[in-house]
C-alpha cells in the first residue's frame, strides 16, 4: 500500500538532482537548467513536483530547499548509506540467521575481508593480526580451526594479554580430545579465562572484541567453512558486541583445569 511516505521518499529519490543544487542556496529555473544541463521543461516539471511535495518553495532569489526538503533529503542520504552497509557485507549477512541481532548501525564504518576458499586464509590472518596487537580479548566461536588453536595458545602463553573467551561445549570437548596439552597450558595461564556454552551463540558467527574497542564478526557457512570476516569500531557495534558476550558470561560456566586421570 502506497502511503505519504512512500511518495515523499520517492520524489526525493526521484529529484536528488535537483535537491542537491538548492542544498547551497536559492536557484532559479535557469540556473538549474545550466547546473543539470537539461531542458527547461524538464526543470518546470521538476520544480512543480517538488512543491506539490512541499521540498522546494518559490522565492524572489529563486527556487528553495523548505525545512521538509532539507531534512527530508538528510533522511534519504542516511537511508543509502545503511543500504551501502547491507550492500558491502550482504555476501556474509546471508549466513547468518535473522536473531544475530546485527543491524545497520553494527555495520557502520566496517570493512569486511572474503575468503575465496573453503579453507579459511584471509580473515584468519585478519584475526591474527588483531589478535597479536589486543591487550584484552573477549570472544565467542562455535568452531576452531589449527589455526585458532595455535594463535590463542600462544597469545596466552607468550604474553600478558588479557583473553576471555567462550566456547559451544561440544567444541571444548573436541579440544580436550585434540589439543590437551594446548589447553592445559592455556587453563594454567592467569590471563585466561574459558566458559563452557551450553547452547550456542550463534553457529554460523564467531564474535571478537579486542580492547573494547574493535569487533570482529567471523562467519561461517552451514559446512563450517569461513566465507569472511567484518570489522568495525562502530559504537554501536561495541555495545552490541558487549551485550551478546555479557550473554554469554552470564549463561557460561567456567572450566577449569582437571586431573590428567579424569575422563
Amino acid at each position: 500500500m502506497t502511503t505519504p511516505a512512500h511518495g515523499l521518499l520517492e520524489t526525493v529519490q526521484r529529484r536528488e538532482a535537483v535537491i542537491e543544487c538548492l542544498e547551497d542556496g536559492p536557484r532559479d529555473k535557469r540556473a538549474l537548467t545550466r547546473r543539470l544541463d537539461v531542458s527547461r521543461q524538464t526543470v518546470d516539471r521538476a520544480v512543480r513536483e517538488l512543491e506539490a511535495a512541499g521540498v522546494v518553495e518559490r522565492t524572489a532569489e529563486g527556487c528553495r530547499l523548505t525545512l521538509v526538503g532539507d531534512l527530508a533529503h538528510r533522511e534519504f542520504e542516511a537511508l543509502l548509506e545503511r543500504y551501502d552497509r547491507l550492500c558491502l557485507t550482504r555476501d556474509l549477512l546471508v549466513h547468518l540467521p535473522s536473531d544475530a541481532g546485527i543491524d545497520t548501525d553494527v555495520l557502520a564504518g566496517a570493512e569486511v575481508v572474503h575468503s575465496d576458499h573453503p579453507i579459511p586464509h584471509e580473515p584468519v590472518r585478519e584475526l591474527e593480526r588483531l589478535v597479536e596487537d589486543a591487550e584484552r580479548i573477549v570472544g565467542y566461536s562455535p568452531l576452531a580451526f589449527p589455526q585458532h588453536v595455535s594463535l590463542f595458545h600462544q597469545q596466552v602463553t607468550r604474553t600478558d594479554t588479557e583473553i576471555e573467551l567462550f566456547l559451544d561445549a561440544p567444541l571444548i570437548e573436541r579440544l580436550r580430545t585434540e589439543y590437551d596439552e594446548e589447553l592445559r597450558d592455556a587453563l594454567s595461564a592467569p590471563n585466561f579465562t574459558l566458559y563452557r556454552l551450553a547452547e550456542s551463540l550463534c553457529p554460523n558467527m564467531g564474535l571478537v572484541l579486542l580492547d573494547d574497542a574493535l569487533v570482529y564478526i567471523g562467519v561461517y557457512d552451514a559446512s563450517g567453512n569461513v566465507r569472511g570476516a567484518i570489522t568495525t569500531e562502530a559504537g554501536a557495534a561495541v555495545a552490541w558486541a558487549r551485550e551478546r558476550l555479557a550473554e554469554c558470561r552470564s549463561d557460561g560456566h567456567e572450566v577449569c583445569l582437571r586431573s590428567p586421570f579424569e575422563r
